[in-house]
């Protein structure tokens, strides 16, 4: 009988994210063999999800916001807890648990590449902390690459969707015919979303003026719902408040599930400002797929390896507003926008499946521990 393993997953935040969904799920959906302890240096709405589903969770909060004793802490923790794979998902505990990991010889997953290339002014520390890994995860293929880590030690691992969400979407999730039925002809306006944390790395200002230009001429045709939180939430809004009083645009808070709000919605567009930021495999971009909707993107980051230009969606410049607001024009009125939206739909099931995801880093786990890595 095959023994269980210790299994340590470090992050710095249990917050409402991508990476933090990505941790999630593999932490719940591990064979019984593998037993995982969280381990992060903030609290969040996903612990409670870690431990209703019986994943212990250690929170080691900070007293103030550049307090490093958590971190200091996590040596002790690792050699208290002994775990026979530690995983890192983030890059502060990355960069204690490393060395140590390697001293202690215990096997060292650095999974912090979660984008689609590296922002070198800030991330060149990065670099050497994944020379103590033994394996380096990212999430694309685009990411690895930008990072130069080299096969067999440089792995991709998918990010991966659960179809079980999609129960909490309702009726229309996932029915790739909704957005066919949905014109303005019968009194309902086409509806764009784009969901994302308001910061710089997303480029809703371009999405805005997308909006702006094509209400310019049928205001009452279009609406366009910008999905989530964040510092320059306040600053977006005083922008757009002629399209918010017109009814065009509208700002929604996500709370943990965004699925019913994409649902909605005919199109599902991601734009992120290529100065400072590239997608790796996006979250958001694989909820719009699961809910049958065509995807508008940036041409930058691992968007090529999630949407097939011109069959599941459309590539764009960065800051292109005149090309976003041609395509959804295009795809306002296109027939085969459904099928589009049912043809990634079926690739996101195909070859983004949680149990793939799980299997990958049970494959990584297991050759660690035998040696094999």
């Amino acid at each position: 009988m095959t023994p269980a393993r210790r299994l340590l997953l470090l992050t710095a935040t249990l917050d409402n994210g991508g990476l933090e969904r990505q941790l999630t799920l593999l932490a719940t959906h591990l064979p019984p063999r593998l037993r995982p302890v969280v381990w992060s240096i903030s609290d969040g709405p996903y612990a409670a999800v870690l431990r209703e589903a019986g994943v212990p969770v250690v929170v080691d909060p900070r007293a103030w916001r550049y307090d490093v004793k958590p971190l200091l802490r996590l040596d002790a923790a690792i050699l208290r807890l002994r775990p026979d794979v530690v995983h890192a998902w983030h890059s502060m505990p990355a960069a204690v648990a490393a060395p140590l990991c390697r001293l202690a010889g215990i096997p060292f997953v650095d999974g912090t590449i979660r984008l689609g290339r590296p922002n070198l002014e800030f991330d060149r520390p990065r670099a050497g902390i994944m020379r103590f890994a033994d394996v380096v995860v990212a999430n694309s293929r685009a990411g690895l690459d930008a990072w130069g880590v080299k096969p067999p030690k440089g792995r991709v691992v998918y990010n991966a969707f659960d179809p079980a969400r999609l129960e909490a979407a309702g009726d229309g999730a996932g029915d790739s015919s909704a957005g066919g039925r949905r014109d303005v002809v019968d009194g309902r306006p086409f509806t764009v979303v784009m969901t994302g944390r308001l910061h710089a790395h997303k480029d809703f200002r371009t999405l805005l003026a997308a909006a702006r230009s094509l209400a310019a001429d049928a205001p009452r045709a279009w609406r366009f719902l910008v999905v989530g939180d964040g510092e320059d939430r306040e600053a977006l809004q005083e922008e757009a408040r002629d399209l918010v009083e017109a009814g065009v645009v509208d700002f929604v808070a996500p709370g943990l599930e965004a699925l019913p709000l994409v649902a909605s919605a005919d199109v599902g567009v991601l734009l992120t400002n290529d100065a400072v930021h590239a997608e790796g495999c996006s979250n958001s971009i694989m909820e719009y797929m699961a809910c049958g909707l065509p995807v508008i993107a940036n041409d930058s980051g691992g968007n090529r390896e999630l949407v097939e230009d011109g069959v599941t969606g459309y590539l764009v410049a960065s800051g292109d507003a005149r090309a976003v607001a041609g395509r959804l024009e295009q795809l306002r009125g296109s027939s085969g926008r459904a099928a589009m939206g049912a043809a990634g739909r079926e690739r996101l099931l195909r070859d983004f499946s949680l149990p793939a995801m799980v299997e990958a880093y049970v494959r990584i786990y297991d050759g660690l521990v035998g040696g094999q890595a």
